[in-house]
C-alpha cells in the first residue's frame, strides 16, 4: 500500500474535494484520482461517493480514515525522529593512514556535510577498508582505486608514484631518481603486514626476480621515518607522505620502473553522500 495513496486519500477527505487536494500536494487532480482508485482497488471497496456540493466518505471510508490517520500521524513522527536522528550521527568515514595523515585533514576541517558530524577510522588495507563499508560499518572510505568493486559509487580523487627514502648520508644524495632494481640490495624497512605499500613494494620486486632485503618491519605511523633517519635501512612511500618529510634528516626520490602508481578513491554505497563529498573534497583547494 502506497503511501502516496493514504497521503491524497486524507487530505481528499478533509477537503472533500478532489481537486481541492490534487492542489495541496501540488498534483494533478487525475493523478490525485488515480492514487484513491488504486487505493480503491488494493482496499477492494469504495470509499468515496460524489455528491452535488462534492465528495463523501462512504461508510467504509470512514472507517478506513479513522484508522489510517493516526498510523499517517505516527509515521510522520517516526520520520521526523530519524531525520534528527541522522542529522546527529556522524557520518563514518574511513581512510588509509597516508591519506588521513597529509591528505583530508585541511579538506574536512570546517566540513559537516549534509549537517552532519564526521568521524575518521583508520585502517591498514583497502580491503579491510572496502570490507568495513560493505558491512555497513562506514559511510565512505578513501581507498586504493584498485579495490573497489562494481557495487560501490565511487570517484578517483588523484594518482601518485612511488619514492625511495633515504638518510641524508647515503650514496644515492646527488642523484635525481632511481630504478627498482637498485634497491633490492638495499636494507628494506616496512610497514607491518598486512599494508598495501608493503604488498605493492614486494610484487613489483618479485616481478623483477628480486626478492626484497627486508631487515625491519615496523608498525604504521611516522616511526618508519625515524628509523630511516637513524640509519637503519632506506624505506619505499606514496609521494604523499614523501611530500612530508622536508622536516627530517632524509631525503626522497622517484622511483622511474616502480611498475604501478597508486590511484586514491572516494568509495561509498550511498550515490548521493558520495557526490556530495566527492564535490566538497575536489573543489577544495589547499595549495
Amino acid at each position: 500500500m502506497n503511501i502516496e495513496w493514504l497521503q491524497s486519500f486524507v487530505e481528499a477527505a478533509k477537503q472533500k474535494s478532489f481537486s481541492k487536494a490534487a492542489k495541496v500536494h501540488n498534483l494533478s487532480q487525475p493523478a490525485l484520482s488515480k492514487h484513491i482508485r488504486n487505493l480503491e482497488h488494493e482496499l477492494d471497496t469504495v470509499l468515496f461517493y460524489r455528491t452535488s456540493a462534492g465528495i463523501e466518505l462512504t461508510e467504509a471510508g470512514e472507517r478506513f480514515y479513522n484508522r489510517i490517520v493516526p498510523v499517517l500521524t505516527e509515521l510522520n513522527a517516526i520520520r521526523q525522529e530519524l531525520r534528527q536522528f541522522r542529522r546527529t550521527t556522524p557520518i563514518a568515514v574511513g581512510s588509509l593512514p597516508s591519506v588521513a595523515t597529509y591528505y583530508l585533514p585541511p579538506r574536512i576541517k570546517e566540513l559537516r556535510l549534509l549537517d552532519r558530524p564526521m568521524t575518521i577510522m583508520i585502517q591498514n588495507t583497502s580491503w579491510e577498508l572496502i570490507q568495513s563499508l560493505q558491512e555497513g560499518r562506514l559511510d565512505a572510505v578513501f581507498v586504493d582505486t584498485s579495490y573497489i568493486g562494481e557495487s560501490l559509487w565511487s570517484g578517483e580523487l588523484f594518482t601518485e608514484s612511488y619514492y625511495a627514502v633515504f638518510p641524508l648520508h647515503h650514496r644515492f644524495r646527488s642523484r635525481k631518481a632511481v630504478e627498482l632494481a637498485e634497491l633490492c640490495e638495499e636494507p628494506l624497512i616496512v610497514h607491518q603486514a598486512p599494508c598495501d605499500t608493503r604488498k605493492h613494494i614486494i610484487e613489483q620486486m618479485e616481478a623483477r626476480g628480486h626478492k626484497p632485503n627486508i631487515i625491519s618491519e615496523v608498525a604504521f605511523g611516522d616511526f618508519i621515518l625515524g628509523a630511516v633517519s637513524a640509519g637503519m635501512g632506506i624505506t619505499i612511500i606514496p609521494e604523499l607522505m614523501a611530500k612530508h618529510i622536508s622536516h627530517l634528516p632524509l631525503f626522497a626520490l622517484p622511483i622511474l620502473d616502480f611498475g604501478r602508481h597508486r590511484s586514491i578513491s572516494l568509495a561509498t554505497r550511498n550515490h548521493q553522500l558520495g557526490s556530495q563529498l566527492y564535490e566538497w573534497i575536489t573543489t577544495f583547494d589547499t595549495r
